[in-house]
């Protein structure tokens, strides 16, 4: 009889695995956006680059480029890239990657 437990068993764990995973990632991703705040270098889910300009609820206003700043929802952000400089400014020059595209 302790085989027939068994075998349940050791199908399901895989299972219990993955889903404390997704649950452990879903938190971090909850976690990592509520903590945006300005000047924060962030990429959005669908893979733009940006600087945080402004958070008001579950907008974030991101600058993509000097002087265009576009809206998306808090839930868009999928990555901070870096984290906010007390002395940041919106001089886009100061960047050491300022003109080069990631991957090139």
């Amino acid at each position: 009889m302790g085989i027939e437990l068994l075998i349940p068993l050791l199908l399901l764990l895989p299972l219990l695995l993955i889903t404390m995973r997704t649950r452990r990632q879903q938190r971090e991703m909850a976690e990592m956006q509520r903590r945006l705040t300005v000047g924060q270098e962030v990429m959005t889910t669908s893979g733009v680059f940006g600087t945080v300009r402004g958070v008001d609820g579950d907008r974030v206003s991101v600058e993509v480029a000097p002087g265009v700043t576009t809206q998306w929802a808090r839930q868009a952000i999928a990555r901070i890239l870096t984290p906010p400089s007390p002395g940041d400014s919106p001089d886009a020059g100061s960047s050491p990657d300022a003109g080069t595209s990631p991957g090139r």
